[in-house]
């Protein structure tokens, strides 16, 4: 199997065998710290790819879409569009990334956690004013009270 590795994938694996090619991104070996990741990088033979920027536009219009853009850093952008552009699978931990994943088609597998088994859109929602407002706002623009994230759309998952 063809993969892209997300950080968490790299500090938690402890078995790569299973992955005949491995791909990362320059911004998740940056997130790298510790010893034994590194360690792990040094025998892992991976290749290191950046996206394409316009990879990481759609993956920012499909997290959009989900509500999940705030959460996702740009690695997590990255991984998601290496994926795309490649058309493997990602491996992460992450359900915000893994929530993407499966609103644009990518496959993934989760390493340390279990998969998502519910496919979530986000809204944003103020409780003072009880009214849903855009996923890109933070704050009620009517009274300024701090908006929550909350599921409009939850599907399930088939396996």
């Amino acid at each position: 199997m063809k993969t892209v590795l997300d950080t968490s994938a790299i500090i938690y694996l402890q078995d790569f065998r299973k992955f005949e090619e491995v791909f990362t991104t320059s911004s998740v070996l940056n997130e790298v710290k510790d010893k034994m990741s590194g360690l792990k990088l040094s025998v892992l033979r991976i290749s290191v790819l950046d996206p394409a920027k316009k990879s990481r536009e759609e993956i920012k219009n499909a997290a959009r879409k989900t509500g999940d853009l705030e959460k996702l850093s740009e690695t997590d952008i990255d991984v998601l569009a290496l994926a795309k552009e490649l058309g493997i699978t990602l491996v992460s931990d992450d359900y915000n990334i893994q929530n993407v994943a499966e609103k644009i088609g990518i496959k993934y597998i989760s390493v340390f956690n279990k998969r998502i088994s519910k496919f979530f859109v986000w809204r944003k929602y103020c409780p003072a004013c009880k009214k849903y407002l855009g996923s890109e706002l933070n704050e009620c623009p009517t009274c300024g009270t701090a908006l929550k994230r909350v599921p409009s759309k939850k599907v399930g998952i088939e396996k």
